[in-house]
């Protein structure tokens, strides 16, 4: 696996045009030759838009899977490119939400899903806005792989900390910081928050809602739209509570995603699981 590794090192110094003919084959190989999870992707789609045809469906999912690849090459490029490249390919629409709340020494919680490329816009916050990002990941189970996606989003000056030390590394780092989470991860049946996500119920773990409660954070919704190949905003929206609901942060984090991905609807990881999970009796569920 260390050969792979140093395989994909060497591929990120290939300029993008080169590596983006790659991203063309390996779309093609992934659709239409292994069929990469294609009944997950058919299947999510159809249940998430029901109003629309079997042929724009059909559309969404060829676009997927383009997007699906270029990710895959663009995160092989993040070894090598440069910060100015970065920088112009990866644009925030309103940067002053967070850096005012660095400013005022606020630590906040970054809240996303998985949309535009995931990646690059974690290391462009790290470099844009003068507060220190940990993104908070999940280990990969081969240990170069994971040593190697660390080193990647530690690159430009953030520091990744694992799912399972989060709260205890949170709560040892100096401010102000930003906690970034991919907040669309499915968790196990019992543990989740159970809400209707893209006309499905689906469970969305309880973590930051526990941390808010621990901790006094501000919390940013982010979404990265696709402007082009290779070129992304990120979109962030400020998250402001009532306090006349539990799971008040949740409910109005999923109808944020969810109104992103009915505006770009490709950009999301539809080959994922999500709704693999039944809801069990006993769950606690919320009313959107």
């Amino acid at each position: 696996m260390q050969a792979v590794v140093l395989l994909l090192r060497i591929m990120s110094l290939l300029p993008l045009n080169i590596l983006y003919l790659i991203a063309d084959a390996l779309a093609w190989a992934l659709r239409d030759l292994f069929r990469y999870r294609k009944e997950i992707v058919e299947l999510n789609l159809r249940r998430s838009f029901p109003e629309k045809s079997k042929e724009e469906r059909r559309v969404i999912m060829r676009e997927f899977y383009t997007y699906i690849a270029d990710v895959m090459i663009e995160t092989v490029k993040l070894h090598s490119i440069s910060v100015e490249a970065l920088r112009e390919r990866v644009v925030f629409k309103e940067p002053h939400l967070l850096q005012r709340l660095a400013d005022d020494g606020k630590n906040v919680i970054l809240l996303m899903g998985h949309s535009g490329n995931w990646e690059w816009a974690g290391c462009a916050t790290a470099i844009e806005f003068g507060v220190h990002i940990l993104p908070v990941y999940r280990k990969v189970k081969n240990d170069p792989i994971d040593l190697h996606f660390k080193a990647l989003r530690s690159r430009f000056g953030a520091t990744p900390i694992l799912d399972k030390e989060a709260f205890r590394l949170i709560k040892g780092h100096a401010s102000p910081h930003a906690v970034a989470l991919l907040a669309d991860h499915t968790p196990g049946a019992g543990k989740g928050l159970w809400i209707e996500f893209l006309d499905q119920q689906a469970p969305f773990y309880r973590g930051t809602e526990v941390l808010l409660k621990r901790l006094d954070y501000e919390v940013l919704f982010a979404h990265v739209r696709i402007t082009g190949r290779g070129r992304y905003e990120i979109h962030f929206e400020p998250y402001k509570a009532t306090g006349t609901n539990d799971f008040e942060v949740t409910r109005a984090f999923v109808e944020f995603l969810e109104r992103e991905i009915h505006a770009q609807p490709f950009n999301w990881l539809w080959s994922h699981k999500r709704w693999k999970h039944r809801k069990p009796e006993r769950a606690i569920s919320i009313e959107r």
